[in-house]
């Protein structure tokens, strides 16, 4: 039988890669080098408009979340100012009360002293939420003045009132000190717009406008 003789591809000769492929491969690889550490590469470390934009919005939300309990605080202060008003429309004492205000705001001022909190701040926010209550008693007084069958004929007196008003107000000067550094930051107005909004819900325009009032002074100019 005869023999077969199997035959060994021979290998492929070696193809010499020419010296101005090889040329331009160098560069090209030198240029990548270049690309790759300049502003391109910069540009990598550095946050995208979409990232500095989500940052912002979250700013905003702890801004907004630290001033839930001054909102929450308000809305229970001015909650109790048409009780305040029956009692002083039916014991004809006036709205204002000079010497029991400034008491109120000095026993604010005496506590944010002794635990540290901004007595400008204090001062300020306390004043607006005095003035906020006299919003709605004003507007009270002169809606029962107009119409008469409107007006109560019995209220609680002053005495029970006030110890709920002050403990609010010992409540509030804890709010301010945990949101002291929202009322300086240059965002303050817009926390601000965010929180009142947040109360308005189930409100009628007065108190709406005596929110308005409370937090007119809260934000730092």
């Amino acid at each position: 039988m005869p023999r077969t003789h199997s035959t060994t591809p021979s290998s492929a000769p070696h193809r010499a890669i020419p010296r101005s492929l090889a040329g331009a491969v160098i560069i090209g690889l030198s240029l990548t080098a270049i690309v790759g550490s300049g502003p391109g590469a910069m540009a990598a470390g550095m946050s995208s408009p979409v990232e500095q934009s989500s940052a912002s919005a979250q700013h905003r939300i702890d801004d907004a979340s630290r001033l839930d309990p001054i909102g929450t605080l308000v809305a229970q202060r001015l909650a109790l100012a048409t009780p305040v008003a029956q009692s002083k429309w039916l014991s004809g004492k006036p709205i204002t009360d000079p010497a029991r205000e400034q008491a109120v705001v000095d026993e604010a001022v005496a506590l944010a002293t002794k635990d540290g909190v901004d007595t400008d701040l204090v001062a300020r926010v306390v004043r607006a939420q005095i003035s906020a209550s006299k919003v709605v008693q004003n507007g009270l007084f002169t809606e029962w003045t107009h119409n008469a069958q409107e007006a109560p004929t019995t209220a609680p007196h002053l005495a029970t009132i006030r110890p709920q008003l002050d403990s609010i107000d010992t409540a509030l000067v804890t709010a301010i000190g945990d949101a002291s550094s929202v009322a300086s930051d240059a965002r303050c107005s817009h926390a601000v717009d965010s929180e009142r909004d947040r109360t308005y819900p189930g409100m009628d325009s007065l108190e709406r406008k005596a929110v308005k009032a409370a937090w007119g002074s809260f934000c730092a100019r």
